[in-house]
């Protein structure tokens, strides 16, 4: 036992450099599995429509480039002081579960919301900002021709264009290119769980309206 202490003693300092890298880097893996477990499973449950990819997005490898609703956001509407919003801003979207299940956008600020209420947020970055007239969407399944949407284009109003880091999904082999049709087609809806300081993480996707599917395993 001595005799394996003083060998141990004398090694030379790059073993124990490579040893003690082992361990750190062994803890951070094991803060990041633990930190997405807790995420996945005391996050609060929220239900996104998503929403067409602009065809330059294409279906890469195996998996899926999702966006949202909650993606382009009219700041005109939804923030006090649209002046204050640039490109790279860190925003908070405060959520808010509509009639039919799905989680919309009440309203958007540089401010996180008090953690400790019951307000339900999600944290995005400001990808870009524009002009161009929103179309108003539909929720899935819904009739436009017989309930039309309250609002209309608002023209030359500020949209921002929000990263919330859970633009893409993987999926198995071979079945990408049919959910990438579903979800041009608004037939996709992904479960997200959203922490309370807003970060986000996809635990699995509803197909027309159907049971989940694609769950997130925990490892």
């Amino acid at each position: 036992m001595t005799d394996w202490l003083e060998s141990i003693a004398r090694a030379p300092y790059r073993l124990w450099g490579l040893i003690l890298a082992g361990v750190l880097m062994t803890a951070l893996l094991g803060q990041i599995v633990i930190e997405r477990i807790t995420l996945l499973t005391s996050g609060t449950e929220v239900r996104l429509a998503t929403a067409p990819v602009d065809p330059r997005d294409i279906f890469r490898g195996d998996y899926v480039i999702l966006t949202y609703e909650i993606t382009r956001l009219p700041l005109d509407r939804l923030a006090e002081n649209k002046d204050v919003f640039e490109p790279g801003s860190v925003v908070y979207v405060t959520l808010e579960e509509d009639a039919s299940g799905l989680w919309q956008a009440k309203s958007i600020d540089l401010d996180r919301p008090d953690a400790s209420s019951d307000t339900v947020f999600i944290k995005g970055k400001i990808d870009w900002m524009d002009t161009a007239p929103l179309v108003p969407t539909a929720v899935p399944g819904e009739d436009t021709t017989l309930t039309p949407r309250a609002e209309e284009p608002c023209i030359n109003c500020l949209n921002a264009r929000i990263a919330y880091g859970i633009e893409s999904y993987f999926v198995p082999e071979g079945e990408g290119r049919a959910l990438e049709d579903m979800r041009d087609e608004r037939s996709v809806t992904v479960i997200a769980s959203v922490s309370k300081n807003g970060t986000a993480a996809i635990k699995g996707l509803i197909l027309d309206g159907g049971d989940p599917v694609y769950l997130e395993p925990l490892l």
